[in-house]
């Protein structure tokens, strides 16, 4: 008599073996309210997954104007560099503070920006972790330029995944449910893998395909996280009117509870200075859920 080999479903593991693979997390500061939601979500993810924490405190300290009679060190700039370090001090103090009470290891990391980008002294720093952390940009502020060139310049120089979490927002880290943006590109294949840590603690993941034209059948990444222990289904997604595709992916966030989206980060150089795609953009800062995305 014949048998026929079956293959069971790899079973569930607690949160804190699939979470493992997250030992080094950074935070980078923004000197906004949003940091607050950032460093309480990274101090969730660490306690999870037994992490250490690093925070990354940029201080943009004033260039110099150097000439031919810039013999002597200008007493000013090194009275507002004093000012600047003693301010960042106590301010490090106060998250350090934080940290503790929050029972895990971490330090704060005082990086002066003096000649180069404060994102690239900052992706520098996070190159060798695990994650980045950055708060999202606050629905009421007017101008997001310099946070989504800071957001940019860890997405894309780092080749890390990046995870925003919206100010003001509690974030339910580790998720239970969660929604995969999913198009047959590169940086969508980058960031499921990037995620799957996280993917494999929920308890319900969606793979969302908006546009049918540029992916391919989500069925196969369903079969391909299912092999990885994640309980996954494929959602095709239509969009109505004016509805833009991060609108759609929102929308159905909201609409099935979810507490984290995945998505692939695009971009393109403009002059040596990445610029974010629009989809990416959108979910940057409007989306009111944590976004782990990967380039």
């Amino acid at each position: 008599m014949s048998t026929q080999a079956t293959h069971p479903e790899p079973s569930k593991a607690p949160s804190q073996s699939v979470l493992s693979s997250y030992r080094d997390i950074a935070v980078a500061l923004t000197e906004t309210p949003g940091d607050h939601a950032a460093v309480n979500a990274a101090i969730a993810l660490a306690r999870a997954s037994g992490a250490r924490l690093d925070l990354l405190q940029v201080l943009l300290m004033p260039t110099p104007l150097v000439d031919a009679w810039s013999l002597v060190p200008d007493t000013a700039f090194i009275e507002a560099y004093n000012v600047i370090r003693g301010e960042a001090k106590v301010k490090a103090n106060v998250w350090r503070e934080h940290m503790k009470h929050a029972m895990v290891s971490g330090e704060v990391h005082a990086l002066e920006a003096l000649y180069l980008e404060p994102s690239s002294l900052a992706a520098e720093a996070a190159r060798c972790g695990d994650l980045v952390v950055i708060a999202g940009p606050a629905a009421h502020d007017g101008d997001t330029t310099m946070l989504k060139r800071y957001f940019a310049g860890l997405l894309f120089e780092t080749g890390l995944p990046v995870l925003m979490v919206p100010p003001g927002t509690e974030a339910n880290l580790p998720a239970h449910r969660a929604v995969v943006a999913w198009a047959d590109t590169r940086e969508c294949v980058r960031a499921v893998h990037d995620a799957l840590p996280m993917l494999r603690a929920c308890e319900s993941v969606s793979v969302a395909t908006v546009r049918a034209g540029r992916t391919s059948d989500p069925g196969d990444l369903v079969a391909l996280l299912k092999r990885h222990g994640v309980t996954a289904e494929a959602t095709p997604l239509s969009l109505t009117g004016d509805e833009s595709i991060a609108d759609r992916l929102m929308e159905h966030a909201s609409r099935t509870h979810a507490q984290l989206i995945v998505a692939g980060g695009y971009g393109h150089s403009r002059l040596r200075e990445w610029a974010i795609g629009g989809v990416t953009r959108d979910l940057l800062t409007r989306a009111r859920i944590p976004v782990l995305f990967s380039h």
